[in-house]
């Protein structure tokens, strides 16, 4: 039985729990990571567009997930509340959209609102005014869609009701889409006098006209089809943040939403549709070059990021085999967190044998392993495709109806994002033996 100042014990829940949730700038868990660079930061360089933005805006960042875009979005708060003087609200749309169904702007926009109200009730006095627009909402609903949503939205918490029907019930989801198709303009326009009900009394509360007003809108990235619906949820979420883009600005406000890696290739026609700026990419950490060769600066931060969790790791864990797991998992920092994990749990088992074992290369061949497998297996199609990706560097599609499958292999982790000057991808490390045959230099048959 280890005893509670097990430093095995130590370390594995230093990497899960509270320590693999988004972190606060001010945690002591927290590592700054391109901030030392400036001109490198993209969440700087988000703060400038928004401090400098009059009237309204719209900006979009994306990122993998787990790879720290949500502990940045905390930070990109502090910085808009610190430097900026503005009222931020961030919001979680894990909590509100069911992530693997497709998406139509009616109940995007419903959800949003939702979020917004909640946080809205939770933070501010501003009660009274969320629940007039709750009011109006129901009597919408009911006279003109003639939709029962079985919720009073005129009750205390009833966003937080509203938000689960829509995140967990796909029956009332798709009521929902199916009603309010032909009654989309009048949805947008009660959102929209909403939010400009809600900036005005936010300006007169703090006696400032000119408060800026953000919505940090996180999670958005997660939405990801499954099985024979992926090509629907795919094509549902480019048509919301293109076709149909103008309808996610409102009026007075300062929107950021967060969207899947998979609608980079489309970032121009994006930026031009929301206002014109450009997609803002948070990067896995940089542990190695185009040329496959390691970076020790990336590698060092992936060890100062484990020094604020442990700073007994290397008692655990030696630093070779640190910067190993580090670079076979290509700064993805869950994944990171993961082996460091299972190799721990691997060492605890093999001490119930051996308590003077050691961990070994022969240990983290096995989770590295398990990893690979999880990846696998891959369509011989699919790695020729991933063997042009290791190869170029570039996750350039060969026609829009390749769409789904880059979002196949951004959201399983096949691939990943890097920052050095310029945006670049590459294979998942571990997979690169998998496709080598399929490489110029390799034995294509």
């Amino acid at each position: 039985m280890p005893s509670p100042d097990d430093p095995l014990k130590r370390l594995y829940q230093s990497l899960n729990g509270r320590g693999a949730l988004p972190l606060e700038p001010d945690d002591p868990y927290y590592v700054e990571i391109l901030q030392a660079t400036p001109e490198k930061d993209p969440v700087l360089m988000l703060w400038q567009r928004l401090d400098w933005s009059e009237s309204e805006s719209v900006n979009l960042l994306t990122g993998f997930r787990g790879n720290g875009k949500s502990t940045e979005l905390r930070r990109l708060k502090r910085l808009l509340t610190g430097r900026s003087g503005a009222c931020v609200f961030l919001v979680d749309m894990a909590d509100f959209l069911l992530m693997t169904k497709p998406l139509e702007l009616s109940d995007f926009v419903l959800s949003l609102m939702t979020a917004l109200g909640q946080a809205v009730e939770r933070e501010s006095g501003l009660k009274a005014l969320t629940h007039s627009y709750w009011e109006r909402l129901q009597r919408f609903l009911q006279s003109e869609v003639q939709l029962d949503v079985d919720v009073d939205l005129k009750e205390t918490g009833a966003p937080a009701k509203l938000g689960l029907k829509l995140k967990n019930e796909p029956d009332f989801k798709q009521r929902i889409q199916q009603h309010l198709r032909g009654h989309l303009a009048q949805l947008i326009a009660d959102a929209q006098d909403y939010v400009i009900s809600l900036v005005t009394a936010l300006r007169k509360d703090a006696d400032d006209p000119e408060l800026k007003v953000v919505l940090l809108v996180d999670s958005v990235e997660q939405l990801r089809g499954v099985g024979t619906e992926a090509g629907e949820v795919h094509d549902s979420v480019v048509s919301l943040f293109s076709g149909q883009a103008a309808s996610l600005a409102f009026p007075m406000l300062h929107v950021v939403y967060t969207i899947p890696p998979y609608l980079l290739p489309l970032s121009q026609n994006l930026g031009r549709s929301l206002g014109g700026h450009p997609i803002v990419s948070w990067p896995n950490v940089h542990v190695r070059h185009k040329n496959g060769d390691e970076d020790p600066s990336g590698l060092d931060l992936m060890e100062a990021i484990i020094e604020r969790r442990d700073p007994d790791w290397r008692d655990i864990v030696p630093r070779a085999i640190l910067r190993r797991l580090a670079t076979s998992t290509g700064g993805d920092l869950r994944d990171f967190f993961r082996l460091i994990s299972e190799c721990v749990i691997s060492l605890r088992t093999a001490r119930f044998s051996d308590p003077g074992a050691v961990l070994d290369d022969a240990m983290v061949d096995r989770v590295e392993e398990q990893l690979r497998n999880e990846l696998l297996p891959i369509a011989e199609d699919d790695a020729r495709w991933l063997a042009r990706i290791h190869e170029t560097k570039d996750a350039a599609l060969p026609s829009t109806e390749e769409l789904p499958s880059l979002a196949r292999f951004l959201d399983g982790n096949l691939i990943m994002n890097y920052l050095n000057g310029e945006p670049w991808y590459d294979v998942h490390p571990l997979l690169v033996e998998e496709i080598r045959r399929f490489l110029p230099d390799g034995d294509t048959p």
